[in-house]
């Protein structure tokens, strides 16, 4: 019999639990492995994830609907293993976010999950360390306490895998970081394509660069006769507001409203930015010669300020709402760059500008992360995508490797769209990737049903 460990993370979503039911059941299913549960016994020293302020009321929530779940897919009372509470250590106060994510005890390098933490938190890349100090010093003491679990049941059970969800935040990783050291294989699992599927990634978590481009290729190079429809079907489900993997953040815009004042007479460029909080973290997302996206576009801006004949237009990601709320540095940064450049209109995240239509009317679009990246080379248009992205081996959108070669790029009337077909690989993904529920069936993203229990929860 193998020795498997599987945890689950924090939630108060009725999918999760539903996929937390799901993974149990699989991993039961196979004779050879006995599956051992973590249950965290609401005994994490500091917070959990993104329960920043560890409300007891989510906690419970969490705890009950997993336990729930956990015992219709089977795995024996005796094999659920109850974390006990930890004296923590004293960490020390950071001067540095790098100084945070590079920090090691034990040999364990856990900065990731804590800093992951509060940059969701506060939709802020860039945050203030010394403000946060206490409350990253929480998050290294609920990993502490994963940790010292983790070891004390292996030195027993000797895991040979480990399954968990996600593995970013504070209450996943130090199962990730575990598995790193010890040389063990572990699996983490995230949504999939839509609501009726969840995705497994072996050895690398959901969020990691290398990984996601290795996906692109498996499902385009393994897909299905119809792959090149389903791909097509993709980008117009998108257009038209569908539900996908999430909700669509486009579905309320107004149809064809460009900005006012839209000129066509002028050459217009269209910046579509990204959350630079959600990847900044991770190093296989460091931009190759940048901090971030807000640095390139301050310094395109300079460059052709004096330039009468082009027009650039920013459209902030409908996703930095709360980013906006919190008024976080990204966004401080481009209201900066609003009042510093009059060849620049700046369409904030809640407008009703169609960013379909702005696609097709401007002449070039720029990107650093965004999908728009490669749906703009389908509908038809130029795209530029500033030195990284996962679809950068597609070939479907022209590589700034440099800032001259992104202005040659620019200022080269002749550019041609990248033909269309060269964006169906990373579209056919998005339509396809992941596994059907077999045990779990998703009504909505807020209620299911797992082995005749009715989940709900948002």
């Amino acid at each position: 019999m193998k020795n498997v460990l599987y945890a689950s993370g924090h939630s108060r979503s009725a999918f999760k639990w539903g996929m937390v039911g799901e993974i149990a059941k699989r991993l039961l299913d196979e004779p050879s492995n006995n599956v051992f549960y973590m249950d965290c016994n609401n005994n994490v020293k500091g917070p959990c994830g993104l329960n920043a302020h560890k409300h007891l009321g989510y906690c419970n929530k969490c705890l009950n609907n997993c336990r729930k779940v956990i015992e219709l897919a089977g795995i024996k009372n005796e094999n659920i293993l109850k974390m006990e509470k930890i004296k923590p250590v004293k960490f020390p106060d950071f001067n540095s976010i790098k100084e945070a994510i590079d920090y090691n005890f034990d040999g364990y390098n856990l900065g990731l999950g804590p800093i992951s933490c509060i940059m969701t938190l506060n939709r802020d890349y860039d945050f203030n360390i010394k403000k946060w100090n206490s409350k990253i010093k929480k998050f290294f003491e609920t990993e502490y306490t994963i940790l010292k679990n983790i070891e004390k049941f292996h030195k027993i059970y000797n895991f040979e895998e480990i399954h968990i969800f996600n593995g970013r935040m504070a209450s996943m990783y130090p199962y990730v970081a575990f598995a790193k050291k010890h040389n063990i294989p572990y699996f983490t699992y995230e949504t999939g394509a839509n609501i009726h599927k969840f995705i497994i990634i072996e050895n690398s978590v959901p969020h990691d660069f290398y990984s996601t481009k290795q996906r692109i290729k498996d499902y385009w190079q393994n897909g299905s006769d119809d792959k090149c429809f389903l791909a097509e079907k993709w980008f117009k489900d998108r257009r038209q507001g569908k539900y996908q993997a999430m909700e669509s953040f486009t579905k309320d815009q107004t149809k064809n409203l460009l900005p006012k004042g839209f000129d066509k007479t002028k050459e217009n460029i269209a910046f579509y930015n990204s959350s630079i909080d959600e990847i900044y973290a991770f190093d296989s997302w460091k931009h190759p010669w940048a901090d971030n996206e807000n640095q390139i576009i301050d310094k395109i801006l300079e460059h052709y300020k004096n330039d009468s004949s082009k027009h650039f237009y920013l459209r902030i990601h409908p996703n930095l709402k709360k980013a906006k709320i919190k008024h976080s540095t990204q966004i401080r940064q481009i209201e900066e760059l609003n009042k510093k450049y009059k060849n620049l209109t700046v369409i904030e995240p809640e407008d009703k500008i169609d960013t379909y239509a702005l696609t097709e009317a401007v002449d070039k679009v720029i990107t650093a992360y965004s999908s728009v990246g490669f749906e703009a080379t389908y509908w038809g248009n130029v795209s530029i995508f500033l030195g990284k992205a996962i679809y950068e081996d597609l070939d479907c959108s022209y590589c700034a490797s440099s800032f001259e070669e992104l202005c040659k790029l620019i200022d080269n009337k002749d550019l041609k769209p990248k033909p269309k077909e060269n964006t169906y690989p990373m579209a056919y993904l998005n339509e396809v990737q992941g596994i059907e529920y077999k045990y779990y069936k998703p009504i909505s993203k807020c209620e299911g049903e797992f082995m005749g229990l009715h989940l709900k929860g948002r």
